[in-house]
């Protein structure tokens, strides 16, 4: 209840505005004050951890050999095949002719007329043994069971329409579902509903007279899918291959190598109509259109085999994807642009982490920095440029320096790359034992994860300070509330007590106003 001061005239209200004011702002910008540095401080870790976080990564990945010793394939003939190479592979050139290329088998089943069917006939391979006549029946009991299923669906949903709760079990039930659906005398009947049954049903019903028809049968898809859907079969696939003149049912195995051959195949007793080719030539009747075959490579006196076209570490570290027949020789050797590349990488994501803390460490004239004298970070960089200063004994580089790569004057490094380059080209493997140890000494990548252990993701340095920050402002934003409160509180007390003063002056008012009167 605001105080409007009708008795004595003055603006109490702007007075308790006033006091109210004075009083909550020291404790506010303090507030204010605290909740901002803490924002600041936050999004400065933030940052720093986004970074270090990113770093840590590239490390990790650095601290491999298939990055920092990497191999690369060179080919004489990209035609016969590719390449991969891994770090078990050792370096030289190696000399391999494809003779032959691995295959599924592929079997021509028979060849007709578009649009043939079929009566009889039998197909047998592996564990499938296809009787078409056993197919014509099974097909016409599946379109029956539709056929079925269908009216039973239509009487449920009628059932389910009008909450007639209808047994569909009982005679009577389906007799009331029956009438409402086709007798167009009955209050529920929908003609739409009707000639959308009575089509599916018709469907279901043409396909049950083909099969039946003595001049139809079976159609080509359905042998097909009788095939490729056999529980039995292992893995076989039945296409339809369109020529000029018809269509050829042919088997494929599952996949290539002599041990995924089909096996023995039997057609027999085939019976069609509507097909004019002759069943009986051999280019309509069963045959063989590509055999199962292992991949065969040739290196030196040796014979590879595979049955697949993808050699996995036919050599130690090297795999091949054949491509043809032919020759190829193979060229293992250093990969000294992608090692490069990640050399120059990790410096960086190195300088990525410095920039970043000289940005929110290093105060200027127009603002101060949000981690200026922060020690944590003063720690986590000087603990970085000492693994980077070091000296490491696993290699006969003994230093990052004599590689070319130096800390500039802001704590960044920079690559001199000739110098860079001299280094790798006059001892490759020194370089990476530089960075990843000679297995008995550690090398730079070890040294620097452990310090970015300290610092890296869930748990780290950082991280606790930021949960702590998070605390913090949660703590400061009760105390607001508790000083919304005590505000509150006090703004009720002025009000009563000025409600108070100005009853009385408003009565002095009254009593002064009455003598005047009887002066008067």
């Amino acid at each position: 209840m605001l105080m409007t001061g009708l008795g004595s005239g003055i603006d109490y209200e702007s007075m308790i505005g006033a006091i109210i004011a004075a009083e909550r702002a020291p404790k506010e910008n303090q507030l204010n004050r605290q909740e901002g540095m803490n924002n600041a401080e936050m999004d400065a870790l933030k940052e720093i951890q986004s970074t270090i976080n990113a770093f840590r990564d590239k490390v990790e990945s650095l601290n491999s050999s298939r990055e920092l010793e990497k191999l690369k394939a060179s080919l004489s003939n990209k035609d016969v095949l590719s390449a991969t190479v891994d770090d078990a592979a050792i370096a030289g050139e190696y000399g391999f002719e494809v003779t032959q290329m691995a295959q599924a088998e592929r079997e021509q089943l028979f060849k007709v007329t578009e649009g043939s069917m079929f009566t009889a006939g039998t197909i047998s391979f592996g564990a499938v043994n296809l009787n078409i006549g056993t197919l014509k029946s099974d097909l016409v009991t599946q379109n029956t069971d539709k056929k079925n299923a269908h009216t039973d669906q239509v009487y449920q949903k009628i059932s389910d329409q009008y909450d007639l709760n209808l047994d569909l079990t009982v005679q009577a039930d389906r007799d009331i579902a029956d009438d409402i659906l086709t007798n167009s005398a009955n209050s529920k009947f929908d003609q739409t509903r009707l000639d959308n049954y009575n089509s599916l049903q018709q469907e279901y019903q043409d396909e049950i007279n083909r099969l039946n028809d003595p001049a139809q049968g079976v159609k080509l898809e359905e042998i097909q899918s009788a095939i490729n859907n056999d529980p039995d079969n292992d893995g076989v696939k039945a296409t339809l291959v369109r020529s000029g003149d018809g269509i050829s049912m042919v088997l494929n195995g599952k996949d290539t190598g002599i041990a995924n051959a089909i096996g023995a195949i039997t057609v027999g007793g085939l019976a069609t109509n509507g097909n004019s080719l002759d069943l009986a030539l051999p280019e309509n009747g069963q045959k063989n259109l590509q055999v199962a075959q292992d991949a065969t490579v040739k290196y030196g006196s040796m014979t590879l085999t595979s049955a697949t076209n993808k050699m996995e570490n036919v050599i130690d570290g090297i795999t091949l994807n054949l491509k043809n027949t032919g020759t190829v020789n193979v060229k293992v050797e250093r990969d000294e642009a992608s090692v490069k590349g990640n050399i120059k990488s990790f410096v960086e994501a190195y300088n990525s982490v410095m920039e970043t803390v000289n940005t929110y460490t290093k105060s200027s004239e127009d603002r101060a920095a949000a981690l200026s004298g922060d020690s944590a970070t003063r720690s986590m960089v000087s603990r970085l440029r000492s693994v980077i200063g070091d000296e490491y004994t696993s290699s006969t580089y003994q230093t990052l320096s004599q590689l070319g790569v130096k800390t500039t004057r802001q704590g960044t490094l920079e690559i001199d790359q000739s110098k860079l380059d001299k280094a790798l080209e006059d001892d490759f493997e020194a370089v990476s034992k530089l960075f990843l140890g000679d297995g008995v000494q550690t090398g730079m990548m070890d040294s620097m994860k452990t310090v970015l252990d300290d610092y890296h993701k869930n748990g780290g340095t950082f991280d606790r300070r930021i949960d702590q920050l998070e605390y913090n402002n949660e703590r400061l934003t009760k105390e607001r509330a508790q000083l919304d409160e005590r505000m509150e509180a006090k703004t009720i007390t002025l009000r009563d007590y000025y409600a108070k003063m100005d009853s009385k002056i408003a009565n002095m008012n009254q009593t002064q106003s009455m003598l005047i009167g009887m002066l008067g």
